[in-house]
């Protein structure tokens, strides 16, 4: 898994993204942002948030009372997002990796991986980091709009990200649970993938 050529990808296809991806439809954002239990108010940490897709449905659970910070490695995803929300001043921008992303420790309550966590180049490092960066008891949510099956279908089409891939369930947890995450709940249908963990703390 190469970051450069995948921030490349990324960074290349920014401007046009949202009318190519298929993952943007609003009808499953929205149903999937209702499965999140994200109470109000919320600090939270929209990790890989691309051109920001789910931003508007992570606003709508804060209800205005909270602070999202929207991370993403290509550069382009987040000038394209900040672009689109440049009005909402509960929400900030960072361009970094997750495996590297230094904010201070416990400083957040939910951690949103939506569509990103395949993408993460060092997967059981960017776990311990979000421990890191997760309060005590904090929320850890992985999720598609997609089934696991479907989400590894794609990226094993793409020549670049064949080994772009969700592991099965019990990889998945024993990855969480290493990091030091608790209550790993993974749910896995024809309609989305969702994981949902506690950090230990």
């Amino acid at each position: 898994m190469d970051k450069t050529i995948s921030r490349k990808f990324f960074n290349d296809r920014a401007e046009h993204w949202d009318d190519t991806v298929r993952n943007n439809d609003a009808q499953k954002l929205r149903r999937m942002a209702d499965r999140l239990d994200i109470q109000e108010p919320n600090f939270v940490l929209d990790v890989g948030t691309g051109t920001g897709v789910f931003i508007p449905y992570i606003s709508e659970k804060l209800n205005g009372s909270g602070r999202i910070i929207s991370m993403d490695f290509a550069i382009n995803m987040l000038i394209k997002a900040q672009s689109k929300f440049s009005d909402r001043e509960s929400l900030e921008y960072v361009c970094a990796e997750i495996e590297a992303l230094h904010l201070g420790s416990a400083q957040f309550d939910t951690a949103v991986c939506y569509s990103t966590f395949p993408h993460f180049h060092d997967k059981p490092r960017a776990l311990r980091n979000l421990t890191h960066l997760l309060k005590k008891n904090g929320t850890l949510f992985i999720c598609h709009t997609a089934s696991k099956e479907t989400i590894n279908d794609i990226h094993r089409s793409i020549p670049d990200f064949q080994d772009h891939l969700i592991p099965d369930n019990d990889e998945m947890a024993q990855l969480l649970e290493k990091a030091g995450f608790v209550q790993v709940k993974i749910e896995d249908n024809e309609d989305y993938y969702l994981v949902t963990a506690k950090n230990r703390g």
